[in-house]
């Protein structure tokens, strides 16, 4: 890593530690990652449904040579617990002034011209940011929802770490391209600083895992805060919806791109019809499938939701294949009682 190219933060190996939960944050980063795709020439789900307004409001953040954004843009109070909604609305109900000085500080009354042009018509790029934000958030409420337990065991393993004096082991694992240097965590960044932390507060927000961008502020009075993907615990799957779904939804969910009854789809995938029906009734309620009735026949197939959530996840359709078990059958038996 160049100098010049690459931001330190210095911290003191027994410096308090908190972890938040904060969702709002992982929306954040997916909003950038699928922006900086779309600018690629990419089609990720979450950028195909937004309006074109949308899109070019969130792109500010991914300009190529720039990582500083208005501090506006993370959390109010990024050493607390927070919800997407709270934030959106707060980002909504800003003034053109508040949004006017926050850039001011930002960049100290000189913002680079596409942060000029925002100003220019700051009331309608909190509205679009805000409303793309949404957008990601309605697609990826359900992978934020079941990786609970991950987080769980992430604010475990911080707390270890912090109690054993092992804080420099998670801080090198708080970018996914960081590293410890000399009790300094370093990551590239193309507008790089060089910050003393070493009496400050380090906050930690784990973000949904698989997401391949990290999110700081470093400027903050007496704290300095890290977004950053939590880890994938040994034996689960690097793309996580098997363990989102289960493994059997996710087959089903990958089935489902065309119409299904479901008789077929129980004998495809090898599942009694009872169990069938369970599993469908599940991603039913979390509206990844729809389910019809067509005569005497159910007829189920994937919604919208459920398509952009594999693309979310970099999944293909599944093609038919035979069952993923056969289930047993039971040899015949004679009749023993009476019969009539």
């Amino acid at each position: 890593m160049n100098a010049g190219t690459v931001s330190r933060v210095r911290i003191h190996p027994g410096a308090t530690v908190r972890v938040t939960v904060d969702p709002y944050t992982s929306v954040l980063a997916l909003a950038c990652a699928a922006a900086a795709a779309r600018m690629r020439g990419g089609r990720p789900a979450v950028g195909d449904r937004w309006s074109g307004a949308e899109l070019h409001a969130v792109s500010r953040l991914v300009v190529p040579g720039s990582s500083v954004a208005p501090e506006a843009l993370t959390p109010a109070a990024p050493d607390r617990d927070t919800t997407v909604a709270d934030e959106l609305e707060r980002l909504r109900s800003m003034s053109a002034e508040d949004l006017h000085a926050d850039l001011d500080l930002t960049y100290a009354g000189d913002p680079p011209p596409h942060w000029s042009e925002v100003a220019g018509a700051a009331r309608r790029w909190l509205g679009d940011t805000a409303a793309a934000l949404e957008t990601v958030w309605r697609l990826v409420e359900p992978v934020w929802q079941a990786q609970d337990r991950r987080r769980g065991r992430e604010i475990e393993r911080v707390g270890t770490a912090a109690a054993r004096g092992a804080l420099d082991i998670v801080l090198a694992q708080a970018h996914p391209r960081g590293r410890m240097v000399d009790g300094a965590l370093e990551f590239p960044d193309p507008e790089g600083t060089d910050v003393d932390a070493s009496r400050h507060t380090v906050v930690l927000a784990p973000l949904l895992s698989g997401v391949d961008v990290s999110i700081s502020n470093l400027d903050r009075p007496g704290l300095v805060w890290l977004g950053y993907p939590a880890p994938v615990p040994a034996g689960e799957d690097e793309g996580g919806l098997a363990a989102l779904l289960t493994p059997v939804r996710a087959t089903l969910l990958r089935l489902l791109g065309t119409p299904w009854t479901m008789s077929r789809l129980a004998s495809a995938v090898g599942l009694a019809p009872a169990t069938a029906t369970h599993q469908i009734s599940a991603l039913v309620a979390d509206g990844l499938v729809s389910r019809r009735r067509e005569g005497r026949h159910t007829v189920v197939e994937r919604t919208d939701r459920g398509t952009g959530l594999l693309e979310l996840y970099g999944v293909s359709d599944l093609p038919l294949r035979p069952p993923l078990s056969t289930p047993r059958r039971l040899p015949a038996r004679p009749r023993t009682g009476p019969t009539g």
